[in-house]
């Protein structure tokens, strides 16, 4: 009996060959993708941190008396505008309310109205095609 050589490459092991060099390649894009789509998506949420903080920050330096409460109803999105004057792809609403005025101390008579006031900064900002929003409170009280 002749037995056949093995010598070289048959066309099943270039096809399984390449079959498995496609699928890693197309894993490693897929890890790809997904780290810079996150990395991404973590930029911007920063960025919008950023905005809100400096934006609490400038609120602060203002005259606490010249802190006037928001109206709600006509409270809304801003665009956030950089120093050469153009947009910047988020936008803010600021809500200033008095302590007193919060719905849960409506009631409580002991709250004295005019010292102290909540600032809520909301940035908002797309991130692909939904918009994600970032939220930051702080209180702000009335200086001796």
């Amino acid at each position: 009996m002749k037995v056949k050589s093995e010598k070289g490459i048959t066309n099943i092991d270039i096809t399984v060959s390449i079959i498995l060099i496609t699928l890693f390649v197309s894993i490693i894009a897929t890890i790809m993708y997904t780290i810079h789509a996150n990395s991404t998506s973590m930029n911007r949420k920063t960025e919008a941190m950023n905005y809100a903080i400096n934006e609490i920050e400038n609120i602060k330096a203002q005259d606490f008396d010249t802190l006037q409460d928001t109206n709600e109803e006509a409270n809304e999105f801003v665009d956030i505008i950089d120093t050469e004057g153009n947009t910047t792809g988020y936008a803010k609403k600021v809500t200033i309310i008095d302590y007193a005025n919060l719905p849960e101390n409506k009631e409580n008579d002991a709250i004295l109205s005019g010292l102290v006031k909540k600032v809520t900064v909301e940035i908002a900002y797309k991130v692909g095609n939904t918009t994600q929003t970032v939220d930051l409170s702080t209180v702000i009280t009335k200086n001796s």
